[in-house]
């Protein structure tokens, strides 16, 4: 059986934008500037939600108090001196070529600002690829389904041939209010059950199995 939808709707942060991969290439290449050894970073988004500094010790358990002070110093100044560096997704670049060798459409909701979303599709290098976009300043913020509803009017796409990616539980319930089809990313490894409680038909952590799910050709 073929893929059933013609338009995909793609949440922003931690679906396409990485910004904990951000965070960790910058604490990887500081720590190898000041010789405090390598990360590995599917162990480092472990520790996620213990916040910057306690990831830290956790991630170099062996650093004195003062070097591990240094450590944050200087992270914290690569993130302000490189405000428009950008890290994807692991794999979302091929799966929206993928997308796009199919013909179907695409799209972003994303309850940044509009502002906000524009210079981080042009830092992407994604701006010619969404070129219809929904943001928090042109519509009520999720979930409330109104910038999903208007991407579909703009596409002339039914519900039932849309399906929304995110990974908030907000993404899930925008979609699940007017009976669009809504799946989960979780990147982080945080909240796949919340993500199923809201609506999520399925939770992935990698994009090659939501490839698979969409039963994309490339991915058969």
């Amino acid at each position: 059986m073929s893929n059933p939808y013609q338009l995909v709707v793609f949440d922003w942060e931690g679906t396409v934008s990485d910004t904990l991969g951000q965070i960790l290439h910058t604490v990887a290449a500081e720590a190898d500037a000041l010789g405090f050894g390598s990360i590995d970073p599917y162990e480092a988004r472990k520790y996620v939600d213990l916040g910057l500094v306690q990831s830290l010790r956790k991630l170099f358990p062996t650093l004195t108090n003062s070097e591990h002070d240094l450590l944050i110093h200087a992270v914290q100044q690569a993130m302000l001196s490189r405000p428009s560096e950008m890290c994807l997704i692991p794999g979302v670049l091929d799966f929206i070529h993928q997308l796009q060798s199919e013909n179907i459409n695409i799209a972003v909701a994303s309850n940044k600002g509009q502002n906000s979303l524009q210079r981080a599709l042009q830092v992407a290098g994604l701006s010619d690829v969404f070129k219809v976009t929904r943001s928090a300043s042109q519509a009520p913020a999720k979930p409330c389904p109104q910038m999903l509803e208007e991407i579909m009017t703009e596409f002339g796409v039914s519900t039932s041939a849309t399906v929304m990616i995110g990974d908030s539980s907000s993404d899930m319930e925008m979609a699940h209010s007017i009976q669009v089809a809504a799946i989960g990313v979780d990147f982080y490894h945080q909240q796949a059950e919340a993500l199923k409680e809201a609506g999520a038909l399925a939770v992935f952590d990698d994009y090659k199995l939501v490839a698979q799910f969409l039963r994309l050709k490339k991915a058969s």
